[in-house]
């Protein structure tokens, strides 16, 4: 059981014996490497799968895969399924052992644990450590040491740190200043404002979050964490019953079903990113990651600014993850897929990423003259930025309880929530039920270690 503070991230590294119709390209690739030159071309005319998000990440991978390709010579295919599904087929490739895909998306604070076991990662060490497989350019020590810590089990890289995420607070400070509320500061006065909103902006949307059962702990975790409550108690036992838990999900309920939109409950990231998009909503808390897509228009760059969740009662303690590009372990082609991981998180690649409103996770690029400049364009980037700050320094990724059947739990959590946002049930009713389903997960766990 991995308790994983802060940054996540991830890296996957691969060793099999390199078949023997490629010995001549090993011999060629030693040439290039006494020579000082790294050669990008080694594997081209072959090809690779890579299964991805429906998210801003999978479709930049897709929108830049033929820099890839011409860099390389390697096709790339690029799969791209909205997230339930994604995990769906992932689990169904992974349990069959299939050779189909090469490389995929984890989001190690939620599953690494659970996929680890699983033996579903490849270790990527020993093709870092292999001077005629990685570009002396790479440098991976830009890479937080921390970042890349939390993609390591038992030793071994289950991944390349792809990107720092978390839920931020969107909101539209035109209408705040029409309306002469304040930013908020604290969570009371942020649902006082919605309160305001709702009565003076009837055709607008006060706040909207995720709703949606298993993407709704991203962003509840966060009020969770600010009230003051845990997943866990110090027993070991699930804590949803405590006073700060159910606070929080009451909370968290009634902003979503008194001041959110109709339907909230079917919510996850496509619907907060249009309704954001389009200016109905007011307040909305939601990725990080989409801030690309909401500004594009540019109609938002004008009317929105961007900070962390207002602390509550416990503090701040914001959400902050990551996703990390693995390899698989049955691929026949680990070695081209390991190309591309160093292209996706290589220095100029991230530079591009960062430029389309993804925060990464390299150093290097936070300094660089071109990014410095795109931020100080306009200060909804500072603002996206300096909440990203506050989420690196001070969150946590600890959005369900930190056991190897995570992702089950995270349902139940979401589950317990949308019952409270519906009237189906009291907060302690809902908390209970799923204190004691989550209880058993934690038992069967404890179980598999």
């Amino acid at each position: 059981m991995r308790n994983r503070k802060v940054l996540f991230v991830f890296l996957a590294l691969i060793v099999l014996a390199m078949p023997i119709w490629a010995a001549g390209q090993q011999e060629a690739a030693g040439e290039a490497e006494a020579s000082g030159e790294f050669d990008w071309k080694r594997y081209e005319g072959q090809e690779i799968h890579f299964l991805a998000n429906n998210n801003p990440i999978g479709q930049l991978f897709q929108k830049y895969s033929a820099e890839f390709t011409e860099l390389t010579g390697i096709e790339v295919t690029i799969s791209l399924f909205a997230e339930q599904q994604y995990r769906q087929r992932l689990q169904t490739i992974m349990q069959a052992k299939s050779d189909e895909i090469d490389l995929y998306m984890s989001l190690v604070s939620r599953e690494g644990d659970l996929y680890d076991k699983a033996g579903w990662y490849q270790d990527l060490y020993p093709m870092l450590n292999n001077s005629s497989l990685t570009s002396p350019d790479y440098d991976f020590a830009d890479i937080g040491e921390g970042i890349v810590n939390a993609s390591v089990f038992s030793g071994r890289l289950t991944g390349v740190p792809n990107n720092i995420e978390g839920p931020v607070l969107y909101y539209r400070s035109d209408i705040l200043n029409e309306l002469g509320i304040a930013p908020p500061k604290s969570l009371d006065e942020l649902e006082a404002a919605v309160k305001k909103v709702k009565a003076a902006k009837p055709d607008m949307v006060p706040f909207a979050s995720r709703g949606l059962a298993a993407a709704a702990p991203y962003t509840f975790s966060n009020f969770l964490h600010n009230m003051g409550g845990d997943y866990v108690g110090a027993d070991g036992k699930s804590a949803l019953s405590t006073p700060e838990a159910l606070a929080a999900i009451e909370l968290y309920a009634r902003l979503q079903r008194d001041y959110g939109p109709p339907g909230v409950i079917n919510y996850s990231y496509p619907q907060l990113t249009a309704l954001n998009s389009n200016g109905q909503s007011v307040f909305n808390f939601q990725s990080s990651n989409e801030f690309g897509k909401i500004m594009e228009s540019g109609e938002r760059t004008k009317d929105t600014e961007i900070m962390a969740l207002p602390p509550g009662p416990g503090g701040s303690t914001p959400v902050v993850i990551g996703w990390q590009l693995s390899i698989s372990p049955h691929s026949e082609r680990q070695e081209l897929a390991w190309y591309f991981l160093q292209w996706a998180t290589s220095k100029e690649m991230q530079v591009k990423l960062g430029l389309e409103g993804l925060a990464p996770p390299r150093t290097s690029v936070w300094e660089s003259d071109e990014y410095i400049a795109w931020l100080a364009e306009e200060p909804v980037r500072q603002q996206w930025s300096e909440a990203l700050t506050v989420l690196s320094q001070t969150g946590s990724s600890v959005l369900a309880p930190q056991i190897i059947l995570q992702p089950e739990t995270r349902k139940i959590i979401g589950e317990a929530v949308g019952s409270v946002t519906l009237n189906e049930a009291t907060s302690q009713q809902a908390a209970q039920k799923a204190d004691q389903l989550i209880n058993v997960l934690i038992e069967r766990s404890a179980a598999m270690q």
